[in-house]
């Protein structure tokens, strides 16, 4: 097991049994490869959301776009 694995399994033994149970069921649904998160947002957030999404400009050129997940596509 490596190193930052051994560091987070350390940590959720400090935490509350049902926190344990939800990190355990995240790390099966990870596992599964059917980790399925369900994300919800605050009003404020939405609102920021439809203001964002009505503007006119593009947010990113398409090369804008390339760069961004090419920095997070590299091999570590």
């Amino acid at each position: 097991m490596n190193k930052q694995l051994d560091q987070a399994i350390a940590r959720l033994r400090d935490l509350p049994e049902e926190r344990q149970q939800e990190a355990a069921e995240l790390l099966f649904d990870f596992l599964n490869g059917d980790l399925d998160v369900d994300v919800h947002f605050t009003p404020e957030q939405l609102e920021e959301i439809d203001r964002c999404l009505s503007a006119d400009e593009p947010f990113a050129t398409d090369e804008e776009v390339r760069d961004f997940f090419a920095k997070f596509s590299k091999p570590r």
